[in-house]
């Protein structure tokens, strides 16, 4: 597309410039600016694509401890096991876990500390 209009621009200028002299200089000028935008739009490219790596390695190592973490907290509790429910406050979004409690009948936002209305519902009739 831009090798198309670069040479659509080209054509206008030699349909519309008389002085051979003008319309080599004119092509020379328009030939170096986007010569010079193309280097500038891949030195952009190059220092994204460092960026991209560097937030990559990043996640693989939030990945790996997430990995450690999970293993660590699930898997090698040598409790007895709690079953977790996951939450969502609908005041700020925040997802979190508490222990499934049937008498519990609410619980605090740990971020923003409102109180949650908790409702369990009957899972008996699901079996």
């Amino acid at each position: 597309m831009l090798n198309k209009k670069f040479k659509e621009v080209i054509q206008n200028l030699e349909g519309n410039m008389e002085n051979k002299k003008d319309l080599d200089y004119a092509k020379l000028q328009i030939t170096e600016l986007s010569m010079e935008y193309l280097n500038q739009l891949e030195n952009l490219e190059s220092v994204y694509k460092q960026k991209i790596a560097v937030f990559e390695n990043r996640l693989n190592d939030l990945e790996v401890e997430m990995q450690r973490l999970d293993h660590e907290i699930f898997q090698d509790s040598d409790d007895e096991e709690m079953d977790l429910e996951p939450i969502k406050c609908p005041y700020c979004n925040t997802n979190f876990f508490i222990e499934f409690d049937s008498t519990k009948k609410e619980i605090k936002c740990p971020d923003c500390k409102n109180i949650i209305e908790l409702d369990w519902g009957n899972f008996e009739d699901d079996m």
